[in-house]
């Protein structure tokens, strides 16, 4: 068993029995009380299928090890090889010895030939990951804009049914975010989209709260990700104080509109606690389209019209860090 995040446990040992353990699970409930926090836990564990070799991750480097292992001599732990000792036991494994050192040597055209598919393989590996990326991008461009023209569609992101642990497939400006946050931390997630960022955000064991304006986007990530989300209207904007002491949004802010951003940033301002931590990121451009057309966006920000705004509204320490994939990670404190 393995333990990848607080929510999320794979079994990959194809002996263990999912149903019995799920039995021995609520007997064990039943006869301790507990917490709605522990069921609410408990409610999201997932179980990986099972197999007859069990789930495994491609591993090159073992593979090639396993290759070049060649033939070992038996332990003669079984009872029918109980027979088998002295001058003639010594005899076999010298035998066996041998024709592993031998075929080693008569078969190199084969070794290399089984490395150079091996090495193919890892480039087409490499190769079907920036696809994936890429149509994940096209996807939900493609999702946004069909709610946008106030069309019903029930999207399906390939990686909301992906084990956490294989999709790593961060931006450079979200991987800054998340270096910034820590399993201890309280964090408040503030419309996080189709919730792709929250499956990091567990799968690095970081508790949070997350908030959303959009009712489709509330349904699919309460269905698909966590129950820790919260649908809100516009009006109301944020929770009822206190608030966690960090809050973060990766989703652009340069796709909300412009009197969405001014209510919002006033919001934090009065109902935010003094040391609470900000961090959010925009880009003026669309970083997902790959195409000549650029869509134009429902808001514009300058930059230094930004800090001035923020730093009327009392805030500090303000730092922006321009990341490679386009965005602009702003942080700041209360």
């Amino acid at each position: 068993m393995e333990d990848r995040s607080s929510d999320i446990i794979e079994i990959k040992d194809s002996s263990v029995n999912v149903r019995e353990l799920m039995e021995e699970i609520e007997s064990r409930l039943a006869r301790k009380p507990v917490s709605k926090e522990e069921l609410d836990r408990l409610s999201r564990w997932k179980f990986s299928p099972q197999s007859p070799e069990g789930y495994r991750e491609f591993d090159a480097a073992e593979t090639a090890h396993l290759f070049e292992k060649g033939i070992s001599p038996p332990k003669f732990t079984n009872p029918r090889f109980k027979y088998i000792r002295g001058p003639i036991r010594w005899a076999f494994i010298k035998l066996i010895e041998l024709y592993s050192f031998l075929d080693k040597k008569l078969s190199e055209n084969r070794t290399r030939a089984f490395y150079s598919v091996l090495n193919e393989l890892i480039l087409l590996r490499g190769d079907h990951e920036k696809l994936k990326r890429k149509f994940e991008k096209f996807y939900n461009e493609f999702v946004e804009l069909n709610y946008s023209l106030k069309r019903e569609i029930s999207p399906d992101f390939v990686w909301s049914n992906e084990f956490l642990y294989e999709e790593e497939s961060l931006e450079e400006s979200e991987t800054v975010i998340l270096s910034r946050l820590n399993p201890g931390d309280s964090v408040l997630a503030i419309n996080p989209e189709w919730g792709k960022f929250l499956k990091q955000l567990l799968k690095a064991q970081i508790e949070f709260k997350a908030i959303v304006w959009n009712s489709a986007q509330y349904s699919y990530i309460k269905e698909h990700i966590t129950n820790s989300i919260q649908y809100l209207s516009f009006d109301e904007m944020l929770p009822a104080p206190p608030l966690p002491t960090k809050i973060v949004s990766h989703s652009n802010l340069c796709l909300l509109p412009n009197w969405v951003l001014e209510k919002l940033f006033k919001s934090l301002a009065t109902k935010t606690s003094p040391g609470t931590e900000f961090i959010f990121r925009y880009s003026n451009y669309s970083n997902r389209l790959v195409s000549p057309f650029q869509p134009v966006l429902l808001t514009q920000i300058e930059d230094s019209a930004l800090r001035e705004f923020i730093h009327k509204l009392g805030f500090k320490n303000i730092v922006e860090t321009k990341s490679n994939d386009g965005f602009v990670v702003l942080s700041f404190r209360k």
